[in-house]
């Protein structure tokens, strides 16, 4: 008994360690899944309604005799859907009924004894209250990327009538129902087949545009938003767990902390419901600060000339009077670096911005070396505001800090002990008119969300969790001429 209890204690801390949070999250709701429904069937209505069948042949008893029959140039010319649903259920499992179809061909037949006497003509097959069930489902690759596809497609034609016309139609009339049973079986597994070849070759050629890995248009990194499972189908919704973590594309490094778990799906009042963590924005900090990309200097040239301030220790002179004794009338940059990573926290009301860093004070002497005048820690505590917006095609969410605090202290001094409280003022503007700008010129750009191409979020609101950010969404699509091309292709 107690080596059982070793071994159940032992799979479910490999279970734990084995589950991973995402970043990114996505669940589409039933209203979503009936959007996509919507679009999907008049593209495969369109589609086969220009099916083939392959020649059928058989032989039948006629008043006449035995006779050697052949339908060919067997081609759909209308298919209508009018009822359909999709239901997630582990998969997406698609119903449809009351189906028409119209189909034209040509005939001929043959009589197997002397005289053996021919004839030929053509004939219209019209197939009503059909249904039809198959299953899509939707997986991931080994690099992350959505797939899908269709399979168990099973159609049934109750009612199927043929009308032969020309020749010895009237013949063909008298025994067109033997016909039908095996113009039934042929049609039944054609369409069948059809529509699992559309479903997996058009949908996973949709899937290719999403793109799971963003570069951004910094150069410098780019987003990674993997699945890390396959999608889950539950009853009232479809979700998709993402990594949507940020890298850094000269030396991809795993952040060292994890996503916190995110609430489950929930009901919702629209289509699709897109999580965005604070992990999300946390390992881009990670990753700029590492990587060396938040440092920036501020030099004289840099600085209105209607400022009270300016980088010259002449401006400095009363706040700071040993500053100026020492380095009388010399220029000064102020380098400015992130000392960790800054940090996002979301919480239901507010989203806040913390971005630890320093002030190096550099003098520029005579021989224009520059020499360190003292060092000031910085703390800068901003509010996000985050929006939704397109971009051409795509569907970018960007973020604005607003100024709210810094705290000062002094970490080092080649001049001596001062207080940091006189140069509170003077780092605020310092914060508005350079750090904040600098921090916001990245979050302005956003970052684009992995979508279908041609997908738009419609009337997107945006609500606060603890810990992540939900976009609550309708949703359009309006293919490219591109993409309609693929949609609509026949295969060679």
């Amino acid at each position: 008994m107690r080596q059982l209890v070793v071994v159940i204690g032992v799979v479910l801390l490999v279970s734990t360690a084995l589950s991973v949070n995402p970043g990114f999250r996505t669940a589409l709701s039933l209203q979503g899944l009936d959007y996509v429904r919507r679009v999907a069937v008049p593209i495969l209505e369109k589609y086969l309604s220009t099916l083939s069948i392959p020649n059928i042949t058989g032989t039948a008893d006629s008043p006449i005799g035995h006779i050697d029959y052949s339908l060919h140039n067997i081609k759909l010319s209308e298919l209508r859907v009018p009822n359909s649903s999709v239901t997630p259920d582990k998969t997406l499992v698609v119903r449809a009924s009351d189906i028409f179809i119209l189909i034209l061909a040509d005939w001929k037949y043959r009589m197997k004894d002397w005289p053996h006497i021919t004839g030929h003509g053509s004939c219209d097959v019209s197939v009503s209250g059909a249904i039809m069930k198959v299953e899509v489902h939707v997986g991931a690759d080994s690099k992350g990327h959505p797939t899908v596809y269709a399979s168990n497609c099973f159609l049934d034609t109750p009612h199927i009538k043929i009308e032969f016309h020309g020749g010895a139609s009237w013949l063909y009339n008298l025994f067109s129902s033997y016909i039908a049973n095996d113009f039934k079986h042929t049609l039944e597994s054609e369409v069948c087949k059809e529509t699992v070849s559309k479903i997996n070759t058009t949908g996973n050629a949709l899937l290719e545009s999403i793109n799971v890995e963003v570069k951004l248009p910094d150069h410098l990194t780019e987003i990674d938003f993997a699945l890390l499972k396959a999608p889950t189908c539950a009853t009232t919704y479809m979700e998709t767990d993402h990594k949507g973590e940020f890298f850094l594309l000269s030396h991809p490094v795993e952040a060292p902390f994890t996503p916190q778990p995110l609430p489950p799906v929930g009901n919702t009042t629209k289509m699709m419901d897109i999580w965005l963590t604070d992990y999300i924005a946390n390992t881009a900090g990670f990753v700029y600060q590492t990587g060396g990309v938040l440092k920036y200097n501020i030099t004289p040239h840099m600085i209105p000339p209607g400022l009270p301030l300016q980088l010259n220790t002449s401006s400095f002179k009363a706040l700071i009077p040993q500053l100026y004794r020492k380095f009388p009338d010399m220029a000064m940059v102020l380098g400015l670096a992130a000392t960790k990573p800054p940090t996002l926290v979301v919480n239901p009301s507010t989203a806040n911005f913390t971005i630890p860093g320093q002030v190096t004070v550099f003098v520029i002497n005579q021989n224009k070396t520059a020499e360190v005048a003292f060092v000031l820690g910085m703390v800068v505590y901003a509010d996000v505001k985050v929006w939704v917006h397109a971009n051409g095609t795509k569907q970018i969410i960007s973020a604005n800090a607003t100024f709210l605090k810094e705290d000062l202290s002094l970490v080092s001094s080649n001049i001596g002990q001062f207080n940091v409280a006189i140069l509170q003022a003077a780092a605020d503007l310092l914060s508005k008119a350079f750090v904040i700008p600098a921090i916001n010129h990245y979050g302005n750009a956003g970052i684009p969300l992995p979508v279908v191409d041609g997908v738009s979020l419609v009337n997107p609101n945006i609500t606060f969790g603890q810990g992540y950010a939900v976009i609550n969404t309708d949703l359009s699509y309006k293919p490219s001429l591109k993409v309609l091309d693929k949609l609509y292709r026949k295969p060679i």
